[in-house]
């Protein structure tokens, strides 16, 4: 019997990896990251609150430099998500802003309207409303280096952060049209080491090791350039932000490809991304 792999058919998983210093990451697929075949579990979800219940907590440091989606999209990326669409008559919603000086948002800090938390090499604060005119506010006076939507699930049943169990957490960073890198969202001030788990965990989490990378050096991450992965997509964005590659050499897999890209080449705002050929069919596997 076939291997049933969550993300073959229903994706929004998760899945671990273990870099060249032992440490652990927490990786979510959302719909369309790729899925590396070794490191697909059950309940990726269940084993992060299995962690939760055995090791300490650490402080949770937001990361900039792998929410931004890296390469040739960077020209059209937008990295300021509450400016996107926004009216002066309503609320932007939750948002993470990181800033280049916590002085913009002084007024809002006081009045319990924002929260500074922890992140790595910039300031961030975080609304859980943020009104229209305070972001218009801040993108005018320059001070805003990126934001993005923040929701935090709070109550019973909810989830762990995978950083405040001493996880790297990376997340998908493109939309639904590729599998794209994988971008560091938060990291842990006391990174955990697959040493410190029981043997059980340790199996769990351990089944994929990037011997090259090391999470706290690698903003983002491509699974596909390390080994065999499936997803809904055909194709999949190197780390780099640069190429585009087949995802699969099966037959059925490469004749999507095709269309995809067919379609990629003639549209003309894909300028700045290399993408790969289809290769012969006599190639294929």
């Amino acid at each position: 019997m076939d291997t049933d792999y969550p993300a073959a058919h229903s994706m929004d998983t998760a899945f671990f990896a273990v870099d060249q210093d032992g440490h652990i990451a927490y990786f979510s697929t959302g719909e369309a990251g790729a899925l590396p075949t070794v490191a697909a579990l059950e309940d990726p979800y269940g084993v992060l609150q299995r962690l939760a219940q055995v090791v300490p907590a650490s402080e949770m440091l937001h990361d900039l430099a792998g929410r931004i989606e890296p390469g040739g999209r960077g020209a059209w990326n937008v990295n300021h998500w509450t400016l996107m669409g926004v009216d002066h008559a309503q609320d932007v919603g939750g948002a993470l802003l990181f800033l280049k000086s916590l002085d913009i948002v002084r007024a809002e800090l006081t009045a319990g309207q924002a929260v500074e938390v922890p992140a790595l090499g910039a300031v961030a604060v975080i609304f859980r409303n943020l009104p229209a005119a305070v972001t218009q506010r801040i993108h005018d006076a320059d001070q805003c280096l990126g934001c993005f939507f923040h929701y935090r699930w709070e109550g019973a049943g909810a989830p762990p952060e995978a950083a405040r169990v001493g996880l790297f957490h990376y997340s998908h960073l493109c939309e639904n049209w590729i599998s794209g890198p994988y971008g560091r969202q938060e990291q842990p001030a006391r990174p955990l080491h697959i040493d410190q788990l029981p043997p059980e965990l340790r199996e769990l989490v351990g089944r994929l090791r990037f011997a090259t990378l090391c999470f706290a050096q690698t903003p983002h991450i491509q699974p596909a350039e390390f080994t065999e992965c499936v997803s809904w997509e055909p194709a999949y964005l190197s780390a780099d932000g640069r190429t585009i590659r087949p995802l699969s050499m099966s037959l059925d897999d490469l004749n999507r490809y095709r269309d995809f890209y067919a379609d990629f080449v003639s549209d003309d705002a894909n300028r700045g991304i290399q993408i790969e050929p289809p290769p012969d069919r006599e190639d294929a596997v």
